[in-house]
């Protein structure tokens, strides 16, 4: 009897998500593709296919989109630069919405971005127009959504200091603007990895200052972190988050390199030999080959320091 009644269930979620998927390709047409290949969009080349692909380019059709896709139950997952993100080799099962929305307005003390905006963009957008307090994100990939919805950051600043005010998509579709304290930002976290709510756009409070001194100080960050980080591997970003107690920030990057992570390797997934917080792709490497990696390296670090290592990069399936 218990067989049965989960196979009646399961035919019923087969043919509710058959039915979402019809809605959902009868509204947006030849733009919203099937079983496409994950692992292009991702800066470290590994994922399977998504059931549903719909890139978005102006602000009316990502709303549009995931209304419907709320309205109809349909599970959804939005890209941006495809950085800090590990897709599983299975794919993704549901809806894949690639955000490029990108508009950028500059007002006088302030900038205004759509939340597809690549951050490397909003920095030089911001220097090209004098406005100082973004050089801190300089170089860090990924767009501008997914940079506050991990509270982003480099050289002791991250977005949440910046951001002044936002747009959201509510889980239940209504759109709202919220001030900063709405985000309850930590470090490397912010309320909308538990809230259901889609950035729309965000407004980051900077100051008037010399374009040149600007300029140079984006250089010199780029420059550093060129020197630090592998900089044309295919990695994720810092794979781990640092470990903050009381007042003290402990480096999980040091924390690695004591128990010999740059010697370790799974498949062709290993870490940096630059950067012991770095899990690279050194050609074809599966999503389940970086897990296991991972989970070596928390289990070394727990044995050795008693600490847990938490992800700092989101694992999708």
């Amino acid at each position: 009897m218990g067989i049965m009644v989960t196979a009646i269930v399961k035919s019923n979620r087969l043919i509710h998500q058959k039915e979402a998927y019809k809605k959902l390709l009868e509204a947006f047409g030849d733009r919203l593709k099937q079983n496409v290949i994950l692992a292009p969009y991702t800066t470290l080349g590994i994922g399977g296919k998504a059931d549903l692909f719909y890139p978005a380019n102006q602000l009316k059709d990502l709303i549009s989109i995931i209304r419907i896709a709320q309205q109809w139950r349909v599970r959804f997952f939005i890209l941006g630069g495809g950085s800090n993100v590990l897709v599983s080799d299975s794919g993704f099962r549901g809806l894949v919405i690639l955000n490029q929305c990108r508009n950028l307005m500059v007002n006088q003390n302030s900038i205004t971005c759509q939340s597809g905006s690549l951050l490397d963009d909003v920095v030089n957008r911001s220097c090209s127009c004098s406005l100082a307090g973004l050089e801190f994100a300089s170089g860090i990939p990924g767009t501008v959504g997914g940079a506050i919805r991990g509270n982003a950051g480099a050289f002791g600043k991250s977005v949440g200091d910046i951001l002044t005010s936002a747009v959201l998509l509510t889980g239940k579709g209504a759109i709202k603007e919220v001030e900063k304290s709405y985000f309850r930002f930590a470090y490397r976290e912010s309320r909308l990895k538990l809230s259901g709510d889609v950035l729309l756009s965000a407004t980051f409070g900077l100051q008037k200052s010399d374009k040149e001194v600007i300029a140079k100080k984006i250089k010199e960050n780029i420059r550093e972190r060129e020197e630090k980080l592998p900089w044309s591997e295919k990695s994720a970003g810092c794979f781990f988050k640092n470990i903050v107690q009381e007042d003290e920030k402990i480096s999980a990057g040091l924390l690695l390199d004591q128990v010999g992570a740059k010697r370790m390797q799974v498949g062709e997934a290993k870490v940096s030999a630059k950067h012991a917080n770095i899990l690279i792709n050194e050609k074809n490497a599966k999503a389940e080959d970086v897990k296991e990696l991972a989970r070596r390296l928390k289990k070394k670090v727990k044995e050795k320091f008693d600490i847990d290592l938490e992800e700092e990069v989101v694992y999708t399936n």
